[in-house]
């Protein structure tokens, strides 16, 4: 089952209650309880059943949705992706090469001097580091190890005495801690706090949860009346994976076509990597970025973004707590391989969440995969157009979400547009 809102039957009583119309109830109307969280209203509608009522087959309204294994897969396996971080403590920018048997390896971008890096990798796998063409270090990716350290070079005395070298030592002592106590992997920065933007509950499949925004529709013919009733689904739920939800009808037709009108304008080839990135085999699509003062109707689907997250609209900029709207398109055979949208480059700010709109669907293929979902089974989605899958990179407290690997498919037959917003917790760093 799920949701499907009835716009404009929604309104706001005196006392905070709020009418929501939907499928499910058999007179079709229901009161829901409300709760603050950020700008927007929060509706719990609780689950649609006990908890062990609903599985991924009974969640409906969905182009594509299933498991992407029969089985559950231990997280540890041979040849399981991890999250790496790297502390680099020579005095030199090192050149970072994935070798893949050949002798110069493939670059992956840099680790600045004294400073850190992160990746995404596959146990099994060596990275090994250079400067000037002579090899400084090599590592060997291994499952349940997730900090690597460039040691100073040996009369380096003063690196050795200095803080950030004691740190770093003190780092890798906890993360061997956490992971005993809780089974996950701290991929953070280290001593982070908790997040303070909202992050809804994702408890069990098909709980559903239902936000009210004044910010309607923009169709060809101008603005639509009334509030909105949006609904947020999961798709997934921790400890099983990460908190991955469905957001039915966040965009209209005539706003999808808004946002793919715009970002034909914007978009080259896609790049990946710290510091302007570089072009890789593992994203080959294009992208581009859209500001929210772009158009008037861009600015009224920001304050939806706002309602929908929990989060006050005027936090999404560039200049407090998100980033401009990324928008790609995909073509035949291109896709983004597993990865996750977090990193650890150095301080606490880092991104807590994806807001994920699909504005174009191809064909066949372009399903946006999250492995680690579902104890290791994996699941993949392509929902409707103007719905948006949301998933958090962080854990409530203050880590990052391993489980949270995601990819976008290749595309088989057609072409795909996306756009997705990034937000930063407690602010953006950069």
């Amino acid at each position: 089952m799920f949701l499907r809102p009835v716009l404009a039957a929604a309104c706001l009583a005196a006392a905070g209650a709020l009418e929501y119309c939907s499928s499910v109830s058999g007179d079709g109307c229901e009161t829901l309880r409300v709760y603050p969280s950020g700008s927007a209203v929060y509706l719990d509608t609780g689950s649609l059943g006990a908890q062990d009522a609903i599985s991924l087959e009974n969640i409906t309204g969905v182009k594509q949705l299933k498991y992407m294994r029969r089985n559950t897969s231990p997280r540890k396996a041979p040849g399981s992706p991890l999250g790496a971080k790297f502390r680099n403590f020579r005095r030199q920018v090192l050149e970072m090469r994935w070798d893949d048997g050949s002798k110069e390896g493939v670059y992956s971008g840099t680790i600045p001097a004294l400073g850190p890096t992160s990746t995404l990798s596959y146990s099994g796998h060596t990275f090994f580091f250079t400067y000037n063409g002579e090899e400084i270090a090599r590592f060997l990716m291994t499952a349940g190890v997730n900090m690597y350290i460039i040691e100073p070079a040996s009369d380096d005395a003063e690196t050795f005495a200095s803080p950030a070298y004691t740190h770093a030592k003190e780092e890798e002592a906890f993360m061997r801690r956490y992971e005993e106590e809780t089974g996950y992997p701290w991929l953070a920065f280290y001593g982070r706090d908790k997040p303070v933007l909202n992050m809804w509950p994702a408890e069990f499949l098909g709980q559903t949860h239902v936000v009210a925004s004044p910010h309607a529709y923009t169709h060809a013919d101008g603005v639509s009346e009334g509030d909105l009733a949006l609904s947020l689904q999961v798709l997934s739920h921790a400890p099983a994976g990460p908190r991955v939800f469905l957001v039915k009808e966040l965009l209209s037709e005539f706003e999808c076509d808004h946002v793919v009108e715009l970002g034909k304008k914007v978009i080259r080839d896609s790049m990946v990597g710290q510091g302007g990135g570089f072009k890789s085999k593992t994203r080959t699509s294009r992208n581009g970025w859209l500001r929210r003062s772009a158009s008037p109707t861009l600015e009224r689907i920001y304050k939806r973004f706002g309602d929908v997250l929990g989060i006050n609209h005027e936090l999404l900029s560039p200049g407090k707590n998100a980033e401009e709207l990324q928008v790609v398109r995909y073509e035949k055979s291109q896709e983004y391989a597993p990865h996750h949208d977090f990193g650890d480059d150095g301080t606490p700010e880092q991104r807590m969440l994806t807001l994920l709109l699909y504005i174009d669907l191809p064909e066949q293929g372009g399903a946006t995969s999250f492995p680690k979902a579902a104890d290791g089974r994996g699941i993949q989605v392509v929902p409707a157009r103007g719905d948006a899958v949301l998933f958090y990179s962080m854990l409530p407290d203050g880590n990052a979400d391993d489980l949270a690997l995601h990819a976008g498919m290749p595309i088989t037959h057609g072409e795909k547009w996306v756009c997705n917003l990034w937000v930063w917790d407690p602010r953006r760093s950069r």
